[in-house]
């Protein structure tokens, strides 16, 4: 659940509450003091709602609107968009260019490459309800090649380098996701309609074309690459959940992705599964080419954390149904490995043209971080390759975090331990990955070159890809000097950390009211089994039912006084020595539940005599 909030002097989100005569404000997410509200100055708002604050002088404040009950589940959502910063809404000339560059989804353009003859389709979420990118793949051109077509929405086309949604969406930067609300960097008329690949829609895009050969070794050579302006028909909307029904039924990915031998026999099984032949068949290469590229990819030294992230099952009106851990499932492994090659074949491209763009990078990890990570796991009891903090450079340690995460597997499934609790911390031991208009590599990807160019719907830095792409392709007018560059850089990194806090928050909401109707229905002397996943000087936090997340203070460890270890990775009590470490299991049980913060207080269970 949430682990900080931010800290201010006056509460900019509040809950309203009524104390006697007063009106006191007191902040909904953050640690800022209450303050009172003058009956003049409710604006309309009335006890138990969530309102936005301005100072009105005198240590009082004023509302400037009501953003609902404050036990609201769309309400919360709302406010945690606003406390985060995040930009909302468009200014009414935005909206007038949006509408007005929507118009031109239809318009026949010259030198525009049609491929509306391939078969293409996109592969997203249940819940999506935009598609920047779709996938074609083709036998060919010569013997034991195939092509890999990435189509993304030409959004470059839509709109135009200084407009007025231009700079909107650039000081949005991202579009941000919470589970029953969202906030786009482009207006409806293009994120959902004219730039989205509708199945059955000819749609403008920039198509990226790769062309791999295969010489009877595992690993693919990348033989051609080619970019152009294109007009694609998606030909259907698939989902991950659709895709991994029908790898399911298919079984194992056999052969190379050249061969095509065995697709008769596939196509035989996909009636059980609802598919077209043909889409079948897509799949079906689809998978043996995704297969290859992944191993070349590990091979190469790129790195395989397995992590904790929720997916939301939402109804038709959009109330949450229920939630699990979201799956680590061929589908999406497939649809990451094309993206990464596309956006890979991009950097290299404007690398080699010495182009001025935005890069991804993710620098190699710090030295003294790696050694306090290995002290750590092996105070947990958890091997750790021998790393020298005195020596070791940033590339040493990088090459000590591949050879643990190649044995933390094997280590952690013969210790009974979850994967996903370890890989975090092994993430929060690396750099953050950000934008950079130099390229310094990305150590995660293991990738020399990589920026972000797949998703220009709702990532500016892809936008600014796009059109230092296409000039270097002498289509598109775009000129940005480097100092512009580095601030969009920096403003895209900073605007991506306030929208993965607020998603990370707007998650724990979410799940803390969904725990809260299980308890209802099931008795609040509930008894959980869960994991210590992470461990804090004042506690532990204990994952259970595989989604929740919860605290135990360190105060309800009944028996001792505790204490974090010397290595951070357990609390350790002072008389008894008894351990409390990080992948240990506990059983657990709710004492309290502030939905509105999505933090969840628990004690560890008694046996039941």
């Amino acid at each position: 659940m949430s682990r900080g909030a931010e800290t201010a002097e006056f509460p900019r989100v509040a809950v309203l509450r009524k104390r006697g005569k007063l009106y006191e404000a007191e902040a909904a997410f953050g640690d800022e003091n209450s303050v009172f509200v003058g009956r003049k100055s409710l604006g309309g708002a009335r006890s138990g709602e969530l309102v936005l604050l301005r100072p009105a002088g005198r240590g009082r404040g004023e509302v400037v609107r009501s953003l609902g009950k404050s036990d609201s589940l769309p309400a919360i959502m709302e406010a945690i968009l606003v406390w985060r910063q995040i930009p909302r809404g468009f200014g009414s000339r935005a909206l007038a260019e949006a509408q007005g560059a929507a118009a031109l989804a239809s318009r026949r353009d010259r030198g525009r490459v049609d491929l509306t003859h391939l078969l293409s389709v996109t592969i997203d979420p249940d819940e999506a309800r935009d598609f920047d990118d779709a996938i074609s793949l083709e036998d060919g051109p010569g013997a034991g090649e195939v092509t890999l077509h990435v189509h993304i929405a030409d959004v470059s086309y839509f709109v135009k380098d200084g407009s007025a949604l231009d700079r909107q969406a650039a000081r949005k930067a991202v579009s941000v996701y919470l589970p029953v609300a969202m906030e786009p960097m482009l207006p409806e008329q293009l994120s959902s309609d004219a730039c989205s690949l509708r199945p059955g829609a000819e749609r403008k895009c920039v198509t990226v074309e790769m062309v791999f050969g295969f010489d009877g070794t595992a690993a693919p050579a990348l033989r051609k690459t080619g970019f152009h302006r294109s007009l694609i028909r998606s030909s259907r909307r698939l989902t991950y959940n659709e895709v991994d029904d029908y790898f399911l039924g298919a079984g194992a990915a056999p052969g190379s992705p050249g061969a095509t031998g065995q697709e008769e026999g596939h196509r035989g099984r996909t009636g059980a599964v609802g598919l077209p032949v043909d889409i079948a068949a897509l799949l079906d290469r689809s998978r043996r080419l995704a297969t290859v590229l992944r191993d070349a990819r590990h091979a190469r030294g790129a790195m395989a954390i397995s992590t904790f992230e929720p997916e939301f099952r939402l109804s038709a009106a959009g109330e949450i149904l229920g939630a699990r851990p979201r799956p680590e499932s061929e589908s999406h492994a497939l649809i990451e490995e094309f993206m990464i090659a596309a956006n890979e074949a991009v950097a290299g491209f404007l690398e080699r043209r010495q182009a001025d763009c935005i890069y991804r990078v993710h620098e190699e990890p710090d030295p003294a971080a790696v050694d306090a990570l290995f002290d750590m796991l092996e105070d947990l009891g958890v091997p750790a390759p021998p790393f020298s903090l005195t020596r070791g450079t940033a590339r040493q340690a990088g090459e000590a975090i591949r050879k643990l995460l190649k044995s933390l597997p094997g280590v952690l499934s013969e210790q009974q331990r979850s994967r996903a609790a370890f890989g975090e911390i092994v993430l929060r031991s690396l750099k953050q990955a950000r934008y950079l208009e130099d390229n310094l590599g990305h150590f995660g990807l293991a990738s020399p070159a990589y920026l972000h160019f797949t998703s220009p719907i709702r990532r500016y830095p892809d936008l600014v890809t796009h059109r230092a792409l296409l000039k270097e392709l002498h289509l598109e007018d775009f000129s940005c000097d480097r100092l512009t560059l580095a601030e969009t850089a920096q403003e895209s990194s900073e605007a991506e950390r306030r929208a993965a806090a607020a998603e990370h928050l707007g998650d724990d909401v979410a799940l803390a009211f969904l725990l809260d109707r299980l308890l209802f229905e099931q008795g609040w002397d509930s008894r959980f089994e869960g994991e210590i996943v992470s461990v804090i000087p004042s506690g532990l936090f204990v994952r259970f039912e595989s989604i929740y997340e919860g605290y135990v203070p360190a105060r309800r460890l009944r028996g001792d006084y505790f204490a974090i270890s010397e290595k951070g990775g357990s609390l350790v009590g002072r008389r008894h020595g008894r351990n409390w470490r990080l992948g240990d299991r506990i059983n657990v049980r709710v004492v309290r539940i502030d939905k509105l913060r999505g933090k969840v207080e628990l004690e560890p269970a008694r046996d039941v005599p």
